[in-house]
């Protein structure tokens, strides 16, 4: 019996050990805000996971235990937009933070303020226009039978987005294609799906190709079976 209990026990402190090693742990670092100079509290990801995680067509992931967590951010004291990266670093640890506010996602109109603001670097350029991409379609993401709408201003993001995309690449051909089904282009939409995809692109083009085929324009989740 007791080495019975001596087992139980060892497989019970191995499950919790191993559940530890993929659990969702923040960092929390302090950060100077280089507009104001205040002393804010970046989150960011020590561990995490992505069981349970849900993949939309627009290349958002959604992970309860992995979340995003923004490049660009909005002090909380001032209002000025900063990249966390080019940020001094002041301090790091929960009790650094303790009484400090966090810093605040921006919102869409705040980000396409800051693209025709400045001209950035490429790299740069491409995440937040597909940041705002996601926040734009955050509004009808868990809708059903959501019929989006898109202003002038978020069209234009659209094909800003959508113009550098080689379309000799699989995956740039894949994300072009869906701007266009996004803006009811389906022409456009199945004529870049027209092309010789490698197998392990099939599941991807199968499923945005039947949304295309059924006039659906709002992002989805992919689900394998459909």
């Amino acid at each position: 019996m007791k080495a019975r209990i001596t087992l139980a026990m060892a497989c019970f402190i191995g499950f919790i050990l191993c559940s530890a090693a993929v659990a969702y742990y923040p960092a929390l670092i302090v950060r100077e805000c280089p507009h104001c100079k205040a002393h804010v509290v970046q989150e960011d990801t020590l561990s995490g996971n992505t069981i349970g995680a849900k993949y939309y067509t627009d290349g958002k992931r959604e992970a309860k235990m992995l979340p995003d967590h923004p490049a660009l951010v909005k002090c909380p004291v001032c209002g000025g937009l900063f990249w966390v990266q080019e940020s001094v670093e002041v301090d790091v640890g929960f009790e650094a933070a303790e009484g400090k506010q966090k810093v605040l996602a921006p919102s869409e109109k705040e980000m396409l303020n800051f693209l025709t603001g400045q001209e950035l670097p490429k790299e740069k350029e491409f995440y937040l226009r597909m940041c705002c991409r996601w926040k734009v379609n955050d509004a009808w993401r868990h809708v059903a039978n959501a019929k989006p709408s898109f202003s002038p201003e978020q069209v234009k993001n659209l094909e800003a987005l959508s113009a550098p995309f080689d379309e000799s690449l699989p995956g740039h051909r894949i994300l072009k294609a869906e701007i266009a089904r996004e803006l009811g282009r389906f022409d456009e939409y199945l004529l870049l799906l027209s092309y010789q995809f490698d197998e392990d692109y099939g599941f991807v083009v199968s499923f945005i190709r039947k949304l295309a085929q059924k006039k659906v324009r709002a992002v989805k989740p992919f689900e394998q079976g459909k």
